[in-house]
This record gives structure tokens, sequence and C-alpha cells, in this order.
């Protein structure tokens, strides 16, 4: 794995720095490259690879909110053993508990990002010679389907508005999926039978 890496990083060094860590699924390393420290998340199963094209998506969009700090994405690697890994940039998380009160800011404004979006660009349309060149989704989705565990959640964009913002989802939580284009609006739409309601959250399809 380690000859792939470097072939597909484009470094000659990669030196293991000791942090290592995992969860249930997945286990996870840091090393030193010529570019920099990485954070390597490897799965050897064959849904690897969906499940972190979702996660990279995911962070890719909390970035560019500008609000919580996020490792910055790198790339998705399949694996020429199976699987596949999701190279991240490494981030030193010492230290972290008097940062508490500016997380729960951050966390709230990352929140409040799209409404934020959409009032500044309601406003430039108002505006002579502004034009509306501030993107805004208004809609209930995600570009890739992100992922609960190995179980895809399927994000496609609805046919029309009235799916909005609320979900109606089977039970289950999409934990760590970016979902920004869904927040601060609350339209709902009818409840399928068997399914359970969820209003739409920045890291969980449904809460």
């Amino acid at each position: 794995m380690e000859a792939q890496l470097k072939k597909e990083l484009g470094t000659s060094m990669l030196k293991s720095t000791g942090h290592s860590g995992g969860g249930c699924i997945s286990q996870g390393q840091s090393f030193d490259t010529d570019h920099g420290g990485v954070f390597v998340k490897t799965n050897h199963k064959s849904q690897a690879k969906r499940m972190f094209d979702g996660e990279l998506a995911s962070l890719g969009a909390i970035v560019m909110t500008d609000t919580v700090k996020v490792p910055k994405p790198v790339k998705v690697i399949e694996l020429d053993t199976g699987g596949a890994v999701f190279v991240m940039e490494h981030v030193d998380m010492r230290g972290l508990s008097r940062h508490s009160k500016q997380l729960g800011e951050r966390l709230a404004d990352l929140h409040l990002h799209n409404q934020i979006r959409r009032d500044r660009q309601n406003k430039e349309q108002q505006t002579v010679g502004k034009g509306a060149d501030v993107p805004v989704i208004d809609q209930f989705g995600f570009q890739v389907p992100t992922c609960c565990g190995y179980l895809p959640q399927e994000n496609e964009w609805p046919p029309s508005m009235a799916t909005l913002s609320t979900s109606w989802a089977s039970p289950g939580c999409s934990e760590g999926s970016a979902t920004p284009s869904t927040l601060g609006t609350t339209t709902r739409s009818p409840r399928p039978r068997g399914l359970r309601r969820g209003i739409s959250c920045i890291n969980c399809s449904t809460i």
C-alpha cells in the first residue's frame, strides 16, 4: 500500500508519524510526505470507494464555507489489493478544550451558511449594478451519495421544491455527511408510510 501511496501522492518520502486511530469500520494513520503531513484512512471492503468519495465531497463542502476547521481532502485512491484509502490533511487535534466556545459559534455559522448566502443574493438582486453572482442551493440533496457506515444515503436533488428542506427518511443518520444545501428552511412534505420525519442538518441527512 505504501508504494502505491507514494506514486499517487507524488512523494518520495512517506514516513509514519506514529499517530494512528480508527473507528468501527476504518483505520487511520498519519504520514509525513514531501508536501506536508497527511492522514490516511483505510478500508479494505468493496464499498470503501463509494463511502470515501462521499466523505471527500462532504469535507470539501465544509471547507468552502470557511467556518469550522476540518482537514482539507486530498484524494480517494482505490487500492490494488482491494478497498480504498482516503487521503486528507493531517490536523493536530490536541488541546482543543479551550476552544469549545469558538467551536460552538463556528458550528452555528456553518448551519446558517446557506441562509446567509441566500439573504445576500436577495439583497444584491435589488441593488443597481449588482448581479446574482452568489451561488445558493435551494433544494434538499447533495451531489454525491454519502454513507451511514457502508449504507449509501440517496441524496438526489428533488424534482420540485415541495421537498425542499424537510426530508422523510428511513431510520438511520448519515453522520459525517455534508448537506449544506438544506440549512435554514422548514418546508414540509407528506410523510411516506413507514418512514420517519427528519429535519435536514449539515452533518446528517435527518435528525
